[in-house]
């Protein structure tokens, strides 16, 4: 059955992490792979060796060539998804900030509202990920400003 698996997903091109990243997870959940996500396999283990060769592969299968090429020394699925996490994931007040300056100066250009609302969930998921706790009401300010 999980060779009738598809997964269609945008290879990670170095934009929106936290969305890629959740998407990567289930899908490793799904094909019983997520501990090597997080861990090496154990070497002593034939079976473990030869399951990590395949998220190593399928998480090779999902980076843009313009990441790949950042990460020349990762040859895990664990090593990878750390540095891609350490490189992407920006929890720091400063980007915060930054995030919050662009929801606050956000305008609906003349552009489909559909569009708008995607620009304003794609910040608040921003924060989100940095671990800010945001308010249903302060996001409907966002979207009305």
């Amino acid at each position: 059955m999980d060779a009738e698996l598809k997964y269609c997903i945008d290879q990670f091109d170095g934009a929106n992490f936290a969305v890629w990243a959740r998407r990567i997870e289930s899908i490793f959940v799904a094909k019983n792979l997520d501990k090597f996500l997080s861990k090496e396999a154990d070497e002593t283990k034939e079976n473990e060796v030869s399951a990590s060769k395949k998220a190593y592969a399928l998480m090779l299968s999902f980076l843009s060539d313009k990441v790949l090429v950042s990460l020349p020394d990762e040859n895990t699925c664990a090593s990878i998804f750390q540095k891609l996490k350490s490189t992407y994931v920006r929890d720091g007040a400063v980007n915060q900030i930054l995030i919050r300056k662009r929801l606050a100066m956000l305008k609906k250009k003349e552009v489909p509202l559909q569009e708008h609302l995607y620009e304003v969930n794609g910040l608040v998921n921003q924060l989100k990920s940095c671990g800010v706790k945001i308010r249903d009401m302060d996001i409907i300010v966002y979207i009305l400003m």
